[in-house]
């Protein structure tokens, strides 16, 4: 929790929620705003980190595992670069489609 950062310091309020008897709380508005940001099935994924500060304030932070065959991505750099690249220029209209690439569905990927 320690590399939680606040990334947006604007927050929205979004309702009132008490504790029951059993010291739960009731999350139900937050969690549908960020299922319109996320998504239904990143949603069913997501933990969330817990942090207070020394004034009682409580922030929950959304995290969605990463499976280990994809974390390679998260460790090179460059590669992360790439992709986020790639969204970016997605995202302003800029993609072009590379046509099919199953002719290369066979090939050998194992060093030689």
């Amino acid at each position: 929790m320690a590399t939680d950062i606040i990334a947006d310091e604007h927050f929205e309020a979004v309702g009132e929620s008490g504790l029951d008897e059993r010291n739960r709380v009731t999350l139900s508005k937050a969690v549908e705003q960020l299922r319109k940001l996320i998504g239904d099935a990143a949603l069913s994924r997501v933990h969330l980190s817990v942090a207070i500060n020394s004034v009682g304030q409580i922030l929950l932070t959304p995290h969605i595992p990463v499976p280990a065959h994809e974390a390679w991505l998260l460790r090179n750099p460059t590669a992360l670069s790439k992709v986020r690249e790639g969204i970016a220029q997605a995202g302003r209209g800029e993609a072009t489609r590379a046509g099919s690439f199953a002719e290369f569905a066979d090939d050998d990927l194992t060093d030689e």
